[in-house]
């Protein structure tokens, strides 16, 4: 169980530390212009994949392999609250996907706010399961 653990982890901040690296970049991209704000965009665009789409794949996968490990959290009603706030991740992690495939379209449409707003997201999501996780509150 320790090994699924870790992988578990290590696939949350891998997905994690990309979402908030990719949101930060793209906040910065609407200071650029012509060239420079396209490579932006594509460089962030191939993070997305190498870094949000397998590092969400392992945490999931080693995620569903711990609920299968340990049969009795799924009955605990801090672990539903955990589940809903993983939800909400991948609705962000799907939204800034969609921004970044039509930043591809536009360039242009980027604004700072938008992506300064997912980041928050992003991380308060992750204070609330990380919280979630160690306390086991409810």
């Amino acid at each position: 169980m320790g090994w699924l653990l870790v992988l578990h982890l290590f696939g949350v901040i891998f997905w994690v530390g990309s979402l908030l690296l990719i949101s930060s970049l793209l906040a910065m991209v609407s200071d650029e212009v012509g060239m420079a704000k396209e490579r932006f965009i594509l460089i962030a665009s191939r993070l997305f994949f190498s870094g949000c789409n397998i590092g969400g794949t392992i945490a999931i996968v080693f995620g569903i392999l711990l609920m299968i490990a340990l049969p009795g959290v799924i009955h605990e009603r801090w672990f539903d609250a955990k589940l809903l706030l993983v939800f909400m991740l991948l609705l962000v992690h799907i939204r800034l996907h969609r921004r970044i495939v039509a930043l591809e379209e536009n360039p242009s449409a980027v604004t700072r706010s938008e992506f300064r707003v997912i980041h928050g997201l992003i991380s308060a999501l992750l204070l609330g399961i990380l919280a979630l996780a160690v306390m086991k509150p409810i």
